[in-house]
């Protein structure tokens, strides 16, 4: 029986080391495709983020040059409030009645009026009468 035995011990250990082999073959394939899944997996969700990175990269240069937009708008109505301040400006102190005396007595000293016609015209008092008397002579 000995005999018998090693006659086949030779075939034995071949069947053995053939299943072994096979099965480890096997876990390596299995292996093999589960890595190629995940890497699969892992490109498509890498894929998926460069879209969404493009896609938010685009809404940013929208939202950016929406803003330079209304900055530039913000910037020429601020010009124009300012304009129209002044503007108001002007004609509240064109409509001002004292503005309006002032300007009528600077009037009246240029065509050659004395102080006595400024204090009795513009209802000034003498000193002013007499400023402005002197404001005309620097002018000349």
């Amino acid at each position: 029986m000995n005999e018998l035995l090693l006659q086949w011990l030779p075939a034995v250990l071949v069947l053995i080391v053939s299943g072994i082999s096979f099965i480890m073959v096997r876990r390596e394939r299995r292996a093999r495709l589960a890595a190629e899944k995940r890497i699969a997996a892992i490109e498509t969700v890498m894929k998926a983020a460069r879209q969404q990175q493009e896609s938010l990269a685009k809404q940013f240069k929208e939202l950016q040059s929406g803003t330079l937009g209304m900055g530039n708008k913000l910037a020429d109505m601020t010009r124009q409030i300012e304009m129209l301040e002044d503007r108001q400006g002007e004609i509240v102190m064109q409509n001002d009645p004292e503005n309006k005396l002032y300007s009528r007595a600077s009037r009246m000293a240029e065509l050659g009026a004395d102080i006595e016609e400024l204090m009795k015209e513009c209802d000034l008092p003498k000193a002013e009468a007499e400023l402005m008397m002197r404001l005309r002579q620097l002018r000349r």
